[in-house]
């Protein structure tokens, strides 16, 4: 079995409770899911977040598990999603997500994010909607900056955008995740030394541009993400997301890149390693 690695999910949109968590977290296991990096939206999310997985976590301690004590690793990033209320808010929330952070525990927060910009719901027709976006997002770029933290990156129709914000940020590193362009903007990140990861929408039909990006990133910069609970892959696209899926996303690599799954997943493995520190 080969041992993966979802670099992007957000567990509690996928179970309300603990135990509803932790049963799903056995067929995880059974999948060879080995590390997860469970991902901020908001900036209050952080703190219930770490509380829903560590309890779920206590129960699997306690027994209350059919794959005995095996547990994927779990680590947490902080971040601020560009909605139209966060970026009304921004100070507001700023001010909250570094307060997040600075309580978090340090062994548990691997990354700032998501964060950045999204031109399919927030219009370049509105001015003000996409200035305020932008100082959310350099904002966030800053406290990684400050806290020596990787980021996440949200980009969504605004490559140009995206890559001329990061660019005002060289020490900063991180992942543009759920990789939503193609082979010319994907070289253009890389470039900067960036890491892409590619989700469950490299199944897609109509998604061959993602795979002819995925076929000139250089391994050294490959990541694989379900961006759980959505962008199911096919053959689930429909169904809620979940990591165990992420399996799908391994094998797309391996067709595309003429490589093992095995030769796949040791190199992610070392790619999230080195960007997030976690294992």
């Amino acid at each position: 079995m080969h041992l993966l690695i979802d670099s992007h999910a957000h567990l509690s949109m996928l179970a309300e409770d603990e135990e509803a968590l932790s049963s799903q977290i056995d067929e995880w296991i059974s999948a060879g899911l080995t590390a997860i990096l469970d991902v901020g939206t908001r900036s209050d999310d952080l703190e219930p977040r770490i509380d829903l997985v560590q309890k779920c976590l206590c129960r699997r301690r306690d027994g209350e598990s059919t794959t005995g004590d095996l547990r994927p690793t779990i680590r947490f990033s902080a971040g601020i999603w560009p909605s139209e209320e966060a970026i009304q808010n921004r100070q507001q929330h700023i001010d909250e997500l570094e307060t997040q952070i600075l309580k978090a525990p340090k062994n548990l927060l691997a990354a700032i994010g998501e964060c950045g910009l999204d031109r399919h719901w927030n219009s370049s027709e509105q001015p003000a909607l996409v200035r305020g976006e932008q100082e959310l997002f350099e904002a966030q770029l800053d406290l990684a900056q400050r806290y020596s933290l990787p980021v996440i990156v949200h980009s969504r129709e605004a490559a140009r955008e995206t890559l001329e914000i990061i660019r005002a940020f060289p020490s900063v590193r991180g992942v543009i995740h759920c990789f939503s362009y193609g082979p010319e903007e994907l070289l253009a990140f890389q470039d900067l030394g960036w890491y892409i990861s590619f989700a469950g929408n490299i199944t897609y039909k109509n998604a061959q541009s993602l795979r002819d990006a995925l076929g000139v990133v250089s391994m050294e910069r490959l990541l694989l993400e379900t961006d759980s609970p959505y962008l199911a892959p096919v053959p689930h696209r429909g169904k809620a997301a979940n990591p165990a899926m992420v399996r799908y996303q391994y094998e797309g690599a391996s067709q595309i890149k003429h490589l093992p799954v095995e030769t796949i997943a040791r190199q992610v493995f070392i790619n999230f390693n080195t960007l997030f520190r976690i294992m």
